[in-house]
């Protein structure tokens, strides 16, 4: 059986959306808030899921979805889940927001993604801010 979650009258599946019955526009918005809830959180799902697997199974746990994902971009997910704790984390910004901040101390990451997330910066607008911080901080 394939894996699906169904909001309302919708159903997610790896592949598709399936939509039962005719919908009026407001019904609409859950899901698709919802897809992109999953889209922004998923990367931190992941990273957080081989962090704690590693912990508690060893190095092992990361060839359990081996093959999904290429090795490269699971492991920058656990990097940065590992390095950026969760209360450094934040709603309103990126994922790659929160990469860019990851090799700073955790104070200096509160800084970074405060003023990030206060001046709209984007991830890469970030990227440059966090390297002439560091730049000054030398």
């Amino acid at each position: 059986m394939k894996p699906s979650i169904s909001v309302g009258k919708f159903e997610f599946t790896p592949t598709s959306i399936v939509i039962s019955d005719q919908p009026g526009v407001e019904q609409w918005a859950t899901p698709l808030r919802f897809a992109l809830w999953c889209q922004r959180a998923s990367p931190w799902w992941i990273g957080d899921l081989l962090c704690q697997g590693d912990a508690r199974f060893g190095e092992m746990f990361s060839q359990v979805c081996e093959g999904e994902v290429s090795a490269e971009m699971l492991q920058r997910y656990e990097s940065v889940a590992r390095r950026v704790p969760p209360e450094n984390r934040r709603d309103g910004l990126s994922w790659s927001a929160h990469a860019a901040v990851a090799r700073l101390a955790c104070d200096d990451q509160q800084t970074m993604l405060a003023r990030a997330e206060a001046s709209g910066w984007n991830s890469d607008q970030l990227r440059k801010q966090v390297r002439r911080f560091l730049a000054e901080k030398k």
